[in-house]
């Protein structure tokens, strides 16, 4: 059984060191996955930290590349994987270093760099941004490399790659058939309709600054223009919501939600909820936008404080949110707080940065990554619903997206 989980900001660290001076071109449920961001204060300056999001399937096991926690993973075993978390792990900022960890939950087992060590002599790529999947084909894209990797699912042979020329800075993407996917590029504020087969760029939509989070939703698509946090909110049209029709494929409106809004995901209710998490220079309003997507009208803005990013909403309307300090319980239903401190920072490691979060919902369990100072390994803690611990595992650099399988 396959969950499709959530990640948070995917190298918006990354992101941030090339669009400082950066000037405009006139540029869970069950099954949506969705992206959003984070941002870092540090050193007295905002910090970006954008992060990416994948969806993964199931893969052979490898003899290489394991790590030993304590607690519950172990070291030793190689068989086929039944029932893994993946890990999307986006490494440094030009070192073209991203990988991809899974922890195999039947045995403990933790292996990573699964891409490479299935693909000898080929890398991921510089800074993953986000995943998707189908039965058959994978695709990540690769932010800092402005390529789609493309290769056979479960396996992660690789099928080659797609460049995408002029520098878009690719974030995320949905596949509408099997050679035709669109993707949010960051640097020219437009939406890119590729053919993945041929690996041509077919038309560009343009939408508001710095679009990011992309979903469908029947015969529209759905674009959060984030404008890149605090980089470029004074521009018009950042933090809104664009609307695609598919059979124009034109913008048919754009419609005001959050500052810095990125990750979207389609309720059980068929309501999209869009994350916000605010700006840092000013006091500006941070939650949870609750949207009709038939209606094009916003509903309610649940208000959370403390730069909320990435969240799942589980089937009964619960929803759980990251923030700089806590994971945060709301209600999709009654459209309030539940509770502020559900998951403590410290409850995850003093200091801890929550970067990623997933949701299994036949076990009762939370998945949180912890990227820690984004420079070293980070961690996944998992909790159950009552927010106690079960158990931890180790993540490559900068754990960004999470999915079950």
């Amino acid at each position: 059984m396959k969950i499709n989980a959530k990640k948070t900001g995917a190298g918006r660290t990354a992101v941030l060191k090339r669009a400082q001076g950066l000037t405009s071109n006139k540029k869970f449920n069950l099954q949506n996955c969705n992206f959003s961001n984070a941002l870092e204060k540090k050193n007295g300056f905002t910090r970006q930290v954008l992060r990416f999001s994948f969806i993964l399937f199931a893969i052979f096991a490898w003899s290489t590349g394991c790590v030993n926690n304590p607690e519950s993973p172990k070291t030793e075993g190689n068989q086929p994987v039944t029932e893994a978390v993946f890990v999307l792990n986006e490494g440094l900022w030009g070192q073209d270093n991203a990988s991809i960890s899974v922890y195999h939950r039947d045995t403990g087992l933790v292996q990573h760099n699964v891409f490479q060590t299935q693909n000898p002599g080929l890398r991921l790529g510089d800074t993953a941004a986000s995943m998707f999947a189908t039965e058959e084909l994978g695709f990540v894209v690769v932010n800092g490399s402005n390529t789609i990797e493309k290769f056979e699912m479960p396996t992660l042979k690789s099928k080659g790659h797609v460049l995408l020329p002029n520098n878009p800075s690719p974030r995320q993407m949905v596949v509408v058939e099997d050679s035709i996917a669109f993707v949010t590029a960051l640097y020219t504020d437009a939406v890119l309709r590729v053919n993945l087969e041929s690996g041509t760029i077919r038309q560009e939509i343009p939408v508001g600054p710095a679009p990011e989070g992309i979903v469908i939703v029947g015969n529209h698509l759905l674009v959060s223009n984030s404008g890149l946090g605090d980089i470029r909110a004074a521009e018009e049209g950042a933090g809104t919501l664009s609307i695609i029709d598919l059979n124009s494929l034109q913008e048919i409106s754009r419609v005001p939600v959050l500052p810095n809004c990125t990750s979207l995901q389609i309720g059980d209710d068929g309501l999209l909820y869009v994350s916000g998490s605010g700006l840092y220079s000013a006091d500006t309003t941070s939650g949870i936008v609750i949207f009709d997507p038939v209606q094009f009208a916003v509903l309610d803005t649940i208000i959370i404080p403390n730069h909320p990013r990435d969240f799942v909403i589980a089937k009964e309307g619960k929803g759980y949110i990251l923030t700089d300090n806590a994971v945060v319980l709301f209600d999709g239903t009654t459209h309030l707080v539940e509770n502020a401190q559900f998951i403590t920072q410290q409850a995850v490691a003093e200091g801890a940065y929550l970067y990623a979060i997933a949701i299994d919902e036949f076990r009762q369990e939370l998945f949180v990554s912890n990227a820690r100072n984004f420079t070293t390994n980070g961690e996944v803690v998992c909790f159950d619903l009552a927010g106690n611990e079960k158990f931890r595992f180790e993540t490559g650099i900068s754990p960004g997206f999470l999915t079950l399988y």
